[in-house]
């Protein structure tokens, strides 16, 4: 009989657990457990390039800072890989992440981290779960809500801005701790951005203004070349008949000079080009300003740089970014070149004597 209850209470020590807390405080740690915490989200947009190192960085400053400051043990980490055929991997530590190797030639896209942590602050008897998400998105949706209250629409960051974007979002239960993450991360989102130079980002923030302006520009030029050829053709007609208009006995001269102007259609002829010119000349003005913002409006790319296809993907969207500056700078060129001598043409063309 003895032996039988102590068997039992070996089997009810086995399958026993333990939580930090005492009994009397039970409810209030369930309740610190399952409560609803208070969110911070923060996002930045830009061009980042990261690889293994960088993603194991952010897990040791993020897990420093934590048990820097309080009694803290990290209960969950995963991360979430997506890559560009929407397949995913789910890691679940870090010891997983770095002895993960992808043998399929897939692109990773997105990499998302998460942190649970109990963490017994110093004016709290019990502790309480605190969580945050961390997003590397290169393109695409997937980003962090940056919107998150019952008053608000759940919008991806993706939806609201291109390109790279690096979002993060914290659940925490002390307002002071979870500033002080969102500063850590925050500072730590900064320093991982990539610098863009100041002429191409001032080209692709105004990229509409200023393939607008070439657009216009080009276009005003022509109705321009259009109106000088006409009063430059008048003025040279008029030159003819002045010596006609000054002896009335040339009457029949005049006549004549005048049926010969109308039996040419010189005139009919002139405005048929112009109207052809001008259609032709605002055709090309769109086709330049659609041109020159596609090359200008263009990101510098992010990569997460995880698998080999990876690192020659880079190497082409490098290539390609490069070649987009070229491309913009051509537009440019090719819009005044074109502009100067398509009306060169035109008014040389008209501009002679008929």
């Amino acid at each position: 009989m003895d032996t039988e209850v102590i068997e039992r209470e070996r089997d009810k020590a086995q399958f026993a657990i333990a939580l930090p807390c005492e009994p009397e405080n039970f409810s209030d740690f369930i309740s610190g457990l399952l409560g609803k915490p208070q969110t911070i989200s923060k996002a930045y947009t830009g061009s980042f390039e990261i690889g293994h190192n960088d993603i194991e960085s952010v897990y040791n400053l993020v897990c420093q800072r934590v048990r820097q400051q309080n009694q803290a043990s990290l209960i969950q980490f995963t991360i979430r890989l997506v890559f560009d055929d929407n397949s995913t991997v789910l890691l679940n530590s870090l010891e997983d992440f770095k002895s993960y190797t992808e043998v399929r030639p897939l692109i990773a896209t997105q990499a998302h981290l998460s942190w649970s942590f109990l963490v017994k602050f110093q004016d709290r008897e019990h502790p309480e779960k605190q969580e945050i998400e961390m997003s590397f998105v290169t393109k695409g949706a997937g980003g962090i809500a940056i919107f998150d209250s019952e008053d608000s629409p759940i919008i991806p960051i993706s939806r609201l801005m291109g390109g790279g974007h690096i979002s993060f979002r914290v659940f925490h239960t002390a307002r002071t701790w979870g500033a002080d993450i969102e500063s850590l991360l925050s500072g730590h989102c900064k320093h991982i951005l990539l610098p863009e130079s100041k002429v191409r980002e001032f080209t692709r923030k105004h990229s509409g203004k200023i393939s607008m302006g070439l657009a216009i520009t080009f276009f005003v030029c022509s109705i321009i070349a259009c109106f000088y050829s006409a009063g430059k053709i008048s003025q040279e007609q008029i030159e003819l008949l002045k010596p006609l208009i000054s002896d009335p006995a040339k009457i029949d001269q005049k006549l004549n000079m005048l049926l010969e102007l109308m039996a040419s259609g010189f005139w009919g002829k002139f405005f048929f080009s112009v109207f052809v010119f001008t259609i032709f000349s605002l055709f090309l003005a769109i086709f330049l300003g659609v041109w020159a913002e596609t090359s200008a409006d263009t990101k510098r790319p992010s990569y997460i740089l995880l698998t080999k296809k990876s690192e020659q993907h880079k190497e082409k969207a490098d290539k390609k970014y490069s070649n987009k500056w070229v491309s913009f700078i051509a537009s440019i060129v090719v819009g005044v070149a074109t502009g100067v001598v398509a009306n060169i043409i035109f008014t040389t063309y008209w501009t002679v004597s008929p």
